[in-house]
């Protein structure tokens, strides 16, 4: 394992950032930090890169213990979603800017800055200013920087998180092409979940100061731990208790499906491909359905029709919060 968290706490007066935190990041993946505003997935990447000091547990990169050692002996790579340019200089310079203050031969650090400005698109625009860039042009030149003197563990803290959606989506597709051909350990937080299952090869969710569940994007969205991981992921409904996506409910307009609930359709709604519909039971619940056109045609469903609703067959379930405890 590349970066071994084991039992970090951190608290800032009555906060509790990090809850007791145990993890395994797996050598050479790309994987995600998931969960929501405050939920402390980015104080995790500050811990590990040795920006904030963990109040109990300890941090081990690549075997070596480094629970006390400042940033910059942790030979870790940092993009923050700011992008932290040196607004000065231009776009080589800031690129070999950790080279030069490693004191690497001259040669040396222009081969390298001419191979990564390359490798991330950006050989044509060595000689302009940060300013003169794109926002997606910028964050490749802060990636191109992070990787130049090599690091064992590059860190991103929502790097995309200030760019519009079409920029956004190109660049995470462009970063995912980046680390197959350099395989570097690479952590990213996010709170973007489609982020996230695009991108990712492990996805750690984090809630609250704690893990929820370490798994592939398959893994968690087909076999989510709990409610929590499983509507974090993606629309959910309930049915008798249970919590389950809307795509995974099969309708009947006869009681003949295995546990079924009668209901009423309420709504529905046609959206392009989809027909969405809110279906109330007998026992109160507002279930919603997600079905292909075709099959509501077949079904010949409209509003006001009486309906039976189940788990289809094979279809991640966990119990609702709203019945726990």
């Amino acid at each position: 394992m590349s970066i071994e968290i084991n039992n970090v706490t951190k608290t800032w007066g009555d906060f509790v950032a990090l809850d007791d935190v145990t993890v395994s990041l797996p050598t050479g993946q790309l994987t995600a930090l998931l969960g929501p505003s405050g939920g402390g997935k980015s104080t995790l990447l500050r811990v590990i890169a040795g920006l904030e000091t963990a109040d109990t547990g300890t941090v081990s990169i690549e075997g070596v213990d480094a629970t006390g050692l400042p940033a910059q002996k942790r030979n870790v790579g940092f993009v923050f979603q700011h992008y932290a340019v040196f607004k000065h200089m231009t776009v080589a310079k800031n690129v070999a800017f950790g080279l030069e203050i490693r004191k690497k031969p001259k040669e040396q650090v222009a081969a390298r800055v001419e191979e990564l400005l390359k490798l991330v698109h950006l050989s044509q625009f060595g000689h302009r200013l940060p300013a003169q860039l794109s926002g997606g042009q910028r964050q490749r030149m802060a990636l191109a920087r992070a990787l130049a003197v090599e690091p064992s563990v590059l860190l991103l803290d929502e790097p995309f998180g200030a760019l519009d959606a079409k920029v956004r989506k190109e660049l995470r597709d462009w970063l995912r092409r980046l680390h197959d051909e350099v395989p570097v350990t690479t952590v990213f937080v996010t709170h973007d979940q489609e982020e996230a299952m695009e991108v990712a090869d492990e996805i750690v969710v984090i809630n609250e100061g704690r893990v929820e569940q370490v798994g592939t994007p398959d893994e968690l969205y087909e076999t989510p731990a709990n409610d929590f991981v499983m509507s974090f992921l993606g629309d959910v409904t309930q049915i008798a208790g249970v919590s389950l996506r809307p795509h995974d409910v099969d309708v009947s307009t006869t009681p003949i499906l295995a546990g079924s609930t009668e209901g009423t359709i309420s709504r529905l709604l046609k959206v392009g491909f989809e027909v969405r519909l809110n279906v109330l039971t007998v026992a109160g619940d507002d279930v919603h359905v997600v079905l292909s056109r075709a099959e509501a045609r077949s079904l010949d469903l409209r509003e006001g029709s009486t309906v039976w609703v189940t788990a289809a067959p094979g279809a991640a379930v966990v119990p609702s919060m709203r019945f726990a405890g």
